[in-house]
């Protein structure tokens, strides 16, 4: 059941997957990571699939796609923004919605990292029996 349609998620994660990968060369990680994952320097990527939400279409689902930027000692943020938000926006059938930027200060120090949280949204048909 809804093959055709599993195959195109596996086709756009890894779309996902490969364009950072060969654009950042940073590790990613889906959805979250534990306490001794973190890489030295904590430049990251984290990759979330938000929930299924319906649509007007009755066979067509929507889903929310969170690709967070962790950074640190970058000046160039808003920078590799842009290049995530086309990187990911290519892949076909996803498109840019929004982004949100914080600036989150390291546990007992006076030390902060760069997390952009940049969200796109895809749809997709699933099978219906209606």
């Amino acid at each position: 059941m809804n093959e055709k349609q599993k195959n195109y998620l596996k086709k756009q994660n890894k779309g996902i997957y490969d364009n950072l990968t060969a654009h950042f060369n940073l590790p990613i990680f889906q959805d979250d990571l534990a306490e001794d994952e973190y890489p030295n320097g904590y430049n990251y990527f984290l990759l979330i699939f938000g929930n299924f939400e319906s649509t007007d279409s009755i066979n067509q689902v929507s889903q929310e796609i969170y690709v967070v930027y962790v950074t640190e000692g970058n000046d160039l943020v808003d920078e590799h923004t842009l290049d995530i938000l086309t990187l990911i926006s290519s892949v076909p059938g996803i498109s840019f919605d929004r982004s949100i930027k914080q600036r989150l200060q390291k546990k007992d120090t006076d030390e902060f990292l760069d997390q952009v949280t940049v969200i796109f949204k895809r749809k997709m048909s699933h099978e219906c029996k209606v």
